[in-house]
């Protein structure tokens, strides 16, 4: 073992530049994660000592309103987060997996490999963990600017503790373990299949099965009657969050199911190379836009809050308050726009930081392409093609699901009035088009792995 925990470093360093390009993506992914994961909590937090400690008969009032429209916001945006860092632990994945497999089939046992990649996706969770908690109070100053209850939050209010985040800086790096761990079956399993480049097994429908019956928890708890508030609204939050994370188990599905119909209408030279790219590791262009789907799924269930602030009309919301409704209106829609900001800037992240590790993994293979004679153009248009489509598909089935999630709820209601599905249009085509230039510039970076047509026997 110790001779292993020796060799840790120096596999790190053989990868070359390639191997630390992944590292610092990874270690990016686990930065944003952990800033933005911090903030929500601590807008949570904030809001939680305004109902426990209320000034004036406005928070007396309807603090409590603003604690759970606040846990609502940290469901919807801790499945994306937390998806971005289990996707950084991910990074480079197939790189890691040959190395791995090639020192199995050298005689490295299984126990060791598995050492091997929790040090390697630990440390870079420890150092994202701690440049995100930076980042984090970096943050501070900005969200404490954002007007909640007629005066913004402080932030002191904003401030989470020394326990939680201490708690985050050891949690991350535990998260990336098991991620990383997760992703070494096919090593330990078959270290020759995954040596010679075998296509791993299809995805099952059984993950539709399974996420439809998720999402519909969600829709037969908003049936159940007679539960105390609290344990009501606990029982809404834990289906939405369960039917939210589906969408992690549905999305691989969709667009592996999507891009073989797509191989079978191809026409031209780009749509067959880049359906057969979504056939054969769907998983990884759902990691590209995954979080847009994810995005997308916030943004249908906010359509609804425009309706929801402008229901009020002119009734005081707070006896003796005549501005207590508008307050309460502009918060409401506040805070969804600032949910939804969240939710794309971490759908964008993810975009980028997944395409360009695919674009590092994929080296060995573009290289032989080129060799064979396969234009710079076609690759470039592929990689686009392989981008564009599942990202249309992903964005617009999500919003649609979280609209029939919540219509027991509301109906649909929201999508009857011009403003929610102005909101939806109009978050759903800035998300793509945030996504889409953010791929983007991973455009240089294919040029230049390119440029290098030397095959490395990875």
């Amino acid at each position: 073992m110790n001779a292993v925990l020796a060799l840790a470093p120096r596999l790190r360093r053989a990868g070359g530049r390639d191997d630390r390009l992944t590292t610092a993506l990874a270690v990016a992914a686990f930065t944003v994660t952990t800033a933005l994961t911090l903030s929500v909590i601590g807008g949570l937090l904030g809001f939680i000592g305004r109902s426990d400690h209320p000034v004036g008969a406005y928070q007396e009032e309807l603090a409590q309103s603003y604690v759970i429209f606040a846990w609502v916001a940290v469901v919807l945006l801790i499945v994306p987060l937390l998806t971005l860092g289990g996707s950084a632990a991910r990074l480079g994945v197939s790189r890691r997996d040959a190395r791995l497999a090639t020192l199995r089939l050298l005689g490295v046992t299984p126990r060791e490999v598995v050492v091997l990649t929790v040090l390697e996706t630990a440390w870079q969770g420890l150092l994202g963990a701690l440049i995100g908690s930076v980042g984090y109070l970096a943050l501070l100053p900005v969200w404490s600017r954002v007007p909640f209850m007629g005066s913004p939050l402080s932030m002191g209010e904003l401030w989470v503790g020394p326990w939680v985040l201490l708690l985050t800086i050891l949690v991350v790096p535990v998260l990336a373990a098991i991620s990383g761990m997760v992703s070494l079956r096919r090593v330990v399993v078959s270290p020759l299949g995954v040596a010679r480049r075998q296509t791993p097994p299809g995805l099952r429908a059984v993950r539709a099965v399974i996420a439809v019956a998720a999402m519909g928890s969600f829709m037969v708890a908003t049936l159940i009657s007679g539960l105390p508030l609290v344990a009501l609204a606990i029982v809404l939050l834990g289906t939405l969050a369960l039917g939210f994370a589906a969408m992690n188990l549905i999305g691989p599905w969709a667009l592996g199911l999507v891009g073989r119909l797509q191989a079978k209408m191809a026409r031209t030279p780009a749509q067959l190379l880049a359906a057969r790219r979504l056939v054969d590791d769907p998983r990884a262009a759902w990691r590209v836009v995954g979080g847009l789907g994810l995005a997308g799924f916030v943004a249908g269930a906010l359509a609804v809050v425009p309706l929801l602030a402008s229901s009020g009309g002119d009734q005081e919301m707070v006896s003796g308050d005549p501005t207590s409704t508008a307050t309460f209106s502009g918060d409401l829609m506040r805070g969804a726009m600032l949910t939804l900001v969240i939710a794309f800037l971490v759908a964008a992240a993810a975009a980028g930081i997944g395409q360009a590790a695919t674009v590092l993994d994929r080296r060995r293979e573009y290289a032989l392409q080129v060799l064979a004679g396969t234009p710079v153009e076609l690759l470039d248009r592929v990689r686009r093609r392989e981008i564009l489509v599942p990202m249309l598909l992903v964005g617009v089935g999500s919003a649609a699901a979280a609209l029939v999630m919540m219509s027991p709820v509301f109906g649909f209601a929201g999508l009857s009035d011009p403003s929610g599905l102005i909101l939806l249009f109009g978050c759903l085509t800035g998300g793509c088009l945030l996504v889409l230039g953010v791929t983007e510039t991973s455009r240089p970076l294919l040029r230049s792995v390119l440029a290098e047509t030397q095959v490395r026997p990875d």
